[in-house]
């Protein structure tokens, strides 16, 4: 399911369609997986979504999974695990500047640190998963009008269908809250990069704004994705620009140690909204994904934020199901830490990196400079991005 907050209000007495442990609005990569995970746990649900599998499989975004995202998709999924380019090392640097640091998978266990995958794919992967789990009833296309609550459970709204009554509703699409006029886009495009070993992810801030490069799924190894966040007039003229311009605008932010920058694939560009709802749970109405924050792609942390979601919420559901609203209760303080952290972190983190100040400089480069020199430093970084703020 796509689109912006639901309708909450007190519900009349009317007959619905079913009566489901849990209704998940949205059958994305995080509505599909907390399915999986609630079912885990001996919990059924319905799934509801607006979009065809078919256009589902249309979508060909890229996600960063994080170490603990992957070990929980692997759970998940076992032999239907989607092809992933594992990501080995994560280079951190800004242009133009001294000071860089490097998190390496062998300071940490030897294990990928993460990797990435084509969004159409997991969710492919996914739900095959889901239509082979008995708990699980996917239902496509139908759109969500609305959510009623009532004393005890909460009644889905359909478009044009029977509503759905469930002991919860989970919203797992969607904005978390209303929309704002965003001012700065994620430029996207694949390109051959050499100059970088297999496995290696960098993340390289520019005087315009981060620039990602990541690995691609079943590619060649110079392949590379580039996620760059620069203001939309910015993006607009990158759009615009010839091939050779844009590589070598590319080549530029990157410096002489990595390239050339070659083979340019298609560009594209989306808005960036970063926004977190302060509650997360509405009576029996629950929050998780991207339905419950937004943040700034830099370090590929939304996804991974929504897999902890998906993961608590399944936990404190299965701890005490004979009282949901107090499992929802749980979820949402438990939450409220990694939540705060993550969201706060990818948002300073492109502010202090954009400014020209000269105390603001020095210092970021010295920041860099000292996680490369300390392990313990680089070592609580790496733990932040690749489980959240544990519990």
């Amino acid at each position: 399911m796509s689109g912006g907050r639901k309708k909450v209000r007190t519900a009349p007495p009317e007959t619905v369609a079913a009566a489901d442990a849990v209704a998940i609005l949205g059958a994305g990569p995080i509505g599909l997986a907390c399915a999986l995970l609630l079912s885990a746990r001996g919990i059924a649900s319905q799934v509801l979504d607006a979009r065809t599998l078919e256009q589902a499989r249309r979508d060909r975004r890229l996600l960063a999974l994080s170490r603990g995202t992957l070990q929980w998709l692997t759970g998940l999924l076992g032999p239907r695990l989607p092809a992933m380019a594992g990501i080995t090392e994560v280079h951190v640097s800004s242009s133009g500047q001294f000071g860089s640091t490097r998190l390496a998978s062998g300071d940490f266990g030897g294990a990928e640190l993460g990797a990435t995958v084509w969004y159409a794919d997991l969710v492919e992967a996914l739900a095959r998963a889901a239509a082979a789990d008995s708990n699980i009833t996917v239902r496509r296309p139908f759109r969500v009008a609305g959510v009623q609550q009532k004393a005890d459970s909460v009644v889905v709204e359909l478009d044009g269908a029977a509503n759905v009554e469930a002991s919860i509703a989970i919203s797992a699409e969607g904005a978390p809250g209303a929309e704002h006029a965003a001012t700065h886009d994620a430029l996207l495009a694949d390109v051959d990069v050499h100059g970088l070993a297999v496995g290696v992810a960098l993340e390289r801030f520019t005087r315009f704004g981060p620039l990602a490069l990541l690995p691609l799924p079943a590619a060649a190894p110079v392949r590379r994705s580039i996620v760059w966040c620069v203001e939309h007039t910015v993006a607009q003229r990158h759009l615009a620009a010839s091939e050779e311009e844009f590589t070598s605008t590319i080549q530029a932010m990157l410096g002489p140690r990595i390239g050339p920058v070659i083979s340019p694939g298609p560009r594209s560009a989306f808005a960036l909204a970063q926004q977190r709802r302060a509650r997360v749970r509405e009576g029996r109405l629950v929050y998780v994904g991207n339905a419950a924050q937004s943040l700034h792609p830099i370090a590929g942390q939304g996804f991974n934020l929504g897999m902890r979601d998906c993961v608590c919420l399944a936990d404190c559901l299965a701890a005490d199901w004979d009282d949901p609203a107090a499992g929802l209760a749980r979820y949402e303080a438990k939450r409220r830490m990694d939540r705060f952290a993550i969201s706060g972190f990818t948002g300073a983190l492109p502010r202090v990196f954009a400014s020209t100040l000269p105390p603001v400089v020095i210092a970021r480069s010295l920041g860099l400079a000292a996680f490369d020199l300390a392990a313990p430093l680089r070592r609580g970084l790496a733990s932040l991005l690749m489980f959240g703020v544990r519990h």
